[in-house]
């Protein structure tokens, strides 16, 4: 029998033809499977989620970078494929000094923005945001020895080589200059990386202290709450802190008592005075101290 004849057979086994090895992957499959269930297998470190580190994040990584770059100055004797001859490799420092500083009056509203915003998450309490951003100097200027007049109604900023901004307001004290808070941020993300605020000692009693809910408010808005083990460390040196084995990083706060001493006409101009110290910083299990009993 000629299947040309009868195209209706011809089209049925056609069909067929094609269904059956459409199929065949899913029998095999299907077998494959079928063998694999009956069996058991060693599988190392089952059910074990992946743990977030510091290398996971920007901040952590650049302030990583800043601290081996500081302890570890070097010059380029002999330069790597690509790089420029005689290149210099070193960390290059922000300036802290009034005259070294740029003027930042663009910045003010940032860093009024940042006081804001700290304040409001909880991890300052608004005294310290008031002493800090407090602006009403009026015209007052600070005339320097190297004969230049600073406004200081405005911040003052300066930039290190890994694009760390540090901004500065300053004030006088019965004509004796100090510095009225010191703000480290990084300046492509805004995170703020280190704190100081000099406040009047109005009296006995210390101004409030970060504690621990604000330390952790100060990682989150670091960025960094999903690290997942931040925990007060235990037998150290410091009374606020949290620690992250899993980053590698550690959060201070300290609120203290000091006296500011500056130079005015001639002489010596004393003032008591607080302090607030809120830093995160780079820092192994090794590197974490330990009170010695």
């Amino acid at each position: 029998m000629s299947l040309w004849k009868h195209p209706r057979w011809m089209a049925g086994l056609c069909t067929m033809a094609v269904l059956a090895c459409a199929a065949a992957p899913a029998v095999f499959l299907t077998a494959v499977d079928a063998a694999m269930l009956g069996r058991r297998a060693a599988v190392k470190d089952a059910y074990v989620a992946p743990t977030p580190s510091g290398e996971d994040y920007y901040i952590l990584r650049q302030l990583t970078a800043r601290q081996q770059q500081e302890s570890s100055i070097t010059y380029s004797q002999v330069p790597e494929a690509g790089e420029p001859q005689g290149a210099l490799k070193m960390y290059i420092g922000a300036q802290n000094s009034l005259e070294s500083m740029m003027n930042g009056y663009q910045y003010r509203d940032t860093v009024d923005a940042t006081f804001q915003q700290l304040t409001e998450k909880g991890v300052i309490a608004p005294e310290w945001a008031s002493w800090a951003s407090a602006w009403d100097t009026g015209s007052a200027l600070y005339y320097s020895y190297n004969g230049y007049s600073y406004d200081l109604s405005v911040p003052y900023y300066a930039t290190d080589s890994l694009g760390f901004v540090t901004l500065k307001r300053f004030a006088l004290e019965q004509g004796a200059l100090y510095t009225v808070f010191s703000l480290t941020m990084d300046s492509r993300t805004g995170v703020v990386t280190q704190l100081w605020v000099s406040a009047p000692q109005g009296g006995e009693q210390s101004p409030a202290v970060p504690d621990e809910t604000s330390l952790r408010s100060f990682a989150e808005l670091a960025g960094l709450e999903n690290l997942g083990d931040w925990a007060v460390p235990e037998n150290t040196p410091y009374a606020h802190a949290l620690y992250s084995a899993n980053g590698a990083a550690l959060i201070t706060a300290t609120v203290s008592p000091y006296q500011y001493s500056g130079w005015a006409d001639g002489t010596t101009v004393t003032s008591d005075r607080w302090f607030l110290s809120l830093s995160l910083q780079p820092c192994t299990a090794e590197e974490l101290p330990t009170l010695v009993s």
